[in-house]
Formats: C-alpha cells, sequence, structure tokens
C-alpha cells in the first residue's frame, strides 16, 4: 500500500542532485522525495518518458537492507507536485539528522588528488584517497564497505554507483561508513513494461541485458564489467564475496519485489529473474571459486 505523503510538511530544499527532489517533514523526520527522473538518454526517450527510479531506490535500498547493510531508510508513496499532477515518488529519510556531516567520496578525492579533480576516478584512485585522508582512521572498514557494496551492486545491476554516491559520514572528526543511498539506477530503471516483456520471450537479449552489465568504475584502465571482474576477482573483492554472499536470501528478495506496490506484474517477474540470473551466473559461481 502507497504512503499518502501529501499530509507532510514540505520544507526549503536541501538535497542536490540529477532528480527533481523535495525535502519534507513527515512524522518528525525529515525525508528527500525523489521524483520519477525524466529520460535524458536519447535512445530511451521514444520508449518511456520517465525512469522507473522509484521503484529502483526502493527496492534496492531493501535489497541491501535483506543483506545486513546499514542503509537508508525509504518509503513507496504518492504526493502532489506544484504543477496539481499527483506523482508516484520515493520518500528518502535523511539519515544526518543527528548532526553527523555527509562527505561523499569524490569531495574527499578532490582533496587527496587535486591533479584529477573534474576527471572520472578508477579504483586504484579509491585505494589513493584512503590511505591520504587522515581523517578515515578504520582504513580497512572503508575498503571493505566499498567491495561489499559492489558484491550488491552487481546483484541489482546497479550501473551508476560512483564516487558521488559512495559516502562516508562524519561526526566528532572522524570519518566512518555512511548508509548505503542512492540505488535509483540500478534494477533496470531505464525499461518500459512493453521492452521487459519482450525480453522474457526472447531469453538470448534477456541474458544480454540483464547479465553483461557494466559499472560505473574503471580499473587497470578499462571500465570494470561485473561478470568479468568477479571470474578472476582482486583480493579485497574476493573477500567481499566471502563476506556477503552467504548471507543472500533469494527468496527474502523475491518477496521484497512481490510486496512493492503499484509495480505491474510483468516488472515484478522481470525484475526476479534477472536477480536470479546474476546471482546464480556471477555471484554463486564466484562464491564457489573463492572456496576452493
Amino acid at each position: 500500500m502507497l504512503i499518502n505523503l501529501n499530509e507532510a510538511k514540505e520544507l526549503a530544499n536541501r538535497f542536490l542532485g540529477s532528480e527533481r527532489k523535495t525535502t519534507i517533514l513527515y512524522h518528525g523526520e525529515v525525508y528527500m522525495l525523489k521524483y520519477p527522473d525524466p529520460i535524458k538518454v536519447e535512445r530511451f526517450k521514444d520508449l518511456l518518458s520517465y525512469k522507473n527510479n522509484q521503484f529502483s531506490e526502493h527496492i534496492g535500498c531493501q535489497v541491501f537492507k535483506a543483506c545486513g547493510f546499514d542503509t537508508q531508510d525509504t518509503l513507496l508513496g504518492k504526493y502532489t507536485a506544484p504543477n496539481g499532477k499527483e506523482k508516484l515518488v520515493v520518500a528518502c529519510k535523511d539519515f544526518t539528522q543527528d548532526g553527523s556531516v555527509l562527505y561523499e567520496f569524490a569531495k574527499l578525492a578532490n582533496q587527496a588528488l587535486v591533479e584529477k579533480v573534474g576527471r572520472d576516478l578508477t579504483i586504484e584512485d579509491f585505494y589513493i584517497v584512503v590511505t591520504e585522508t587522515a581523517a578515515i582512521t578504520d582504513k580497512s572498514s572503508v575498503i571493505e564497505r566499498f567491495w561489499d557494496v559492489f558484491v550488491v551492486d552487481a546483484l541489482i545491476g546497479n550501473r551508476d554507483r560512483h564516487f558521488g554516491n559512495f559516502g562516508l559520514i562524519e561526526k566528532d572528526g572522524v570519518l566512518a561508513n555512511a548508509p548505503v543511498y542512492d540505488c535509483g539506477s540500478s534494477l533496470s530503471a531505464l525499461l518500459d513494461d512493453e521492452s521487459m516483456q519482450e525480453d522474457l520471450t526472447k531469453p538470448g537479449q534477456f541474458r544480454q541485458n540483464t547479465f553483461q552489465i557494466n559499472s560505473c568504475y574503471r580499473m587497470n584502465g578499462k571500465r570494470v564489467f561485473y561478470h568479468e571482474i568477479f571470474k578472476d576477482p582482486p583480493e579485497d573483492l574476493a573477500a567481499a564475496i566471502w563476506r556477503v554472499v552467504p548471507k543472500i536470501d533469494m527468496d527474502k528478495i523475491h518477496e521484497i519485489v512481490d510486496a512493492t506496490p503499484e509495480m505491474s506484474d510483468v516488472r515484478k517477474q522481470y525484475l526476479k529473474a534477472a536477480l536470479a540470473l546474476r546471482y546464480k551466473e556471477i555471484l554463486q559461481p564466484a562464491l564457489k571459486r573463492v572456496l576452493q
């Protein structure tokens, strides 16, 4: 059941990002509302006008929670925009209400890698920033979190986990891992229901669209594809596979998808099939190799 968010109090907006956002006070807590994101990718504009990022954000965060991660709280609801149109939105609870400050990793990189400001950061850069940022006192914990998140991003097919939406929380001068947030570019957010229905009838096409997915990162001078890096994972990823994959309960994840309100049956069928494929053909074989 969707939540009626119109009873919330609208505040001055405090959040930035690519999607349109509104800040509200709901039951005494601050939330960021994300609206369906207008399609900016030219080849998808004829298929649909808006992404399904509200579903992807909510389900993606629920999957991370089910795997034991500290994750932002999300709600799916309806909210009437200033133009009078009712929108299906995702409300993301502000996890800095305790006075902590979120530092996107990209901001830390601007300090540690001045010569790379404005350029794409690589996984090699990630290690340099962790090493050279004095406020990161538990460096191994941050490295573990990066790769643990990477494992679940592979499961949900997240194409846009970059250093602007992987963050640390600062409190009392110390940086620690932030809750997982911003999963809106996962779970085939750019596909409409008709395309999903077509994919489900064409196994080769379905596999192409759900298996051969690239991450947002580069390593060794190349774009990192999930299905490739899991075949021969670097040491820190191998350790994350060992930690995270055994915690993945696919029955629970399928229940999360089925319980999502307002989402079509074909989208639910597609997402469950895609999640199962990546789990069986990427994560499970990787775990078997790591345990050998």
